[in-house]
């Protein structure tokens, strides 16, 4: 009776072709999962961030003390950046109309460059989402046809003769979906949590006007 053969033997006993499509998948499987993990943990810290900030910011009764704070950090990002520089801008001129302009451009530019910065990578999980199987497919091709010329070989056909080479086919097949699938629900996951992180970004930009309108209606009734 044949000794059945480990997915081990069967890698080893693959064509060349067929274990450089293998290696290949392995390799982009392996970055991709960096990937995975990397988008999962920065977006994951993004929407803690969002959560932390406004609940401390909505919550503050001093506007002029969270700046203070923010201001002795030297590693800002997300709200807090634009908080920063959309008051800095309000604080140069006199009456928010003179600002506002200069408010809403420098919050457009860090919004497109957060986006920028937790986009990062996804470029790549999207092309081993859409490539990988078709790799995949490509070992397997190649695996069958080495399958079924081996049976020119040999006097009696048998299923024992081609199931090593069908095998090994299949596992370039596997690996490709092994590669993909994850790639593709990171992806999209990402980019859902990216539009709803932006969208945080956007509304408390618009928000943040309104309370510097509060604060300059507040000082004119001062004067």
């Amino acid at each position: 009776m044949q000794a059945e053969l480990s997915f081990l033997d069967l890698i080893l006993g693959a064509s060349f072709l067929v274990q450089l499509v293998m290696v290949i998948l392995f390799i982009l499987a392996g970055i991709s999962w960096w990937f995975i993990f990397d988008k999962w943990l920065t977006l994951s810290r993004a929407k803690k961030d969002i959560f932390i900030f406004e609940n401390e910011f909505w919550n503050s009764k001093n506007i002029d003390n969270i700046f203070n704070d923010l201001k002795r950090k030297q590693d800002i990002s997300g709200l807090s950046q634009i908080f920063i520089i959309s008051y800095e801008e309000f604080l140069k001129n006199s009456s928010l109309e003179k600002s506002e302009k200069r408010i809403n451009k420098a919050t457009e530019i860090i919004i497109s460059r957060q986006e920028e910065s937790l986009e990062n990578g996804l470029s790549f999980l999207s092309t081993v989402a859409s490539v990988s199987p078709f790799i995949g497919l490509f070992g397997t091709v190649w695996g069958v046809m080495n399958a079924f010329s081996g049976l020119a070989k040999v006097t009696q056909v048998s299923i024992n003769a081609v199931a090593p080479g069908i095998a090994e086919a299949l596992i370039a097949t596997a690996l490709g979906l092994f590669a993909a699938i994850p790639a593709l629900i990171s992806y999209n996951w990402s980019v859902k949590s990216i539009d709803a992180i932006i969208r945080s970004y956007e509304n408390f930009s618009s928000e943040l006007l309104i309370t510097y309108e509060e604060l300059n209606d507040q000082e004119k009734t001062k004067k």
